[in-house]
């Protein structure tokens, strides 16, 4: 039995079950990428922020370092001078100087990002990075 012309035409010839088929298959690689953005990189800048300001203060960049927290020897914080950053991160500090970290869990909030911090073997106060400005900060700030 032949078919007609427009039946064959009709049958498949946008190829629509194939296109369906790779919507299908572009919808759900779009749906497993953006699980695994969520699950393991939407905290990346801010984490990469907070490395950086452990880097300076291991390099001994203290003036380099307080400027990460929004501060700056010319412009200091009006309730964090730069001699109160010294006592709590410089190489006087109660931590001492910083000679290897590590960075644990971080969790997002509303404006910014909690991130623990590993300093020396001690388990340190949380870090606030802000998600705008990227300054950090202690946690609650």
């Amino acid at each position: 039995m032949t078919t007609s012309y427009l039946e064959d035409y009709e049958r498949d010839s946008w190829g629509f079950g194939k296109f369906a088929k790779w919507v299908g298959i572009a919808l759900f690689a779009a749906v497993i990428g953006y699980c695994i953005y969520w699950l393991f990189f939407r905290n990346w800048r801010e984490e990469a922020r907070v490395k950086e300001f452990l880097n300076l203060l291991e390099s001994q960049k203290y003036e380099q370092a307080y400027e990460t927290w929004g501060c700056s020897q010319a412009k200091p914080c009006k309730f964090y001078p730069f001699n109160e950053f010294m006592e709590d991160w410089g190489p006087n500090s109660p931590l001492g100087p910083v000679k290897s970290f590590e960075l644990g869990r971080s969790w997002t909030q509303e404006g910014g990002v909690i991130q623990e911090v590993t300093i020396n073997g001690k388990k340190q106060p949380n870090l606030w990075v802000d998600h705008k400005s990227l300054v950090v900060g202690f946690f609650p700030y």
